[in-house]
């Protein structure tokens, strides 16, 4: 995004809060899925269910436009 009221060394902190908010709305988002799997693997460790959760979230979230950067 563009930010030209923002003085040059604010830009980059901007972007990487949009991303951090973007990221975290995805997440929240995956919420239905992650409660399914928990009911339908009930077997899995506490561990086991927040290391599939990170693989998904990582596998689905979209790339990073690192374009001009």
């Amino acid at each position: 995004m563009n930010h030209p009221n923002l003085p040059p060394f604010q830009r980059r902190t901007q972007e990487l809060a949009y991303q951090f908010n973007r990221d975290e709305r995805f997440w929240r988002s995956l919420a239905g899925r992650r409660r399914l799997r928990r009911k339908l693997m009930p077997w899995l460790t506490r561990k086991e269910h927040q290391a599939l959760d990170r693989l998904e979230f990582s596998r689905l979230r979209p790339p990073d436009d690192c374009i001009a950067r």
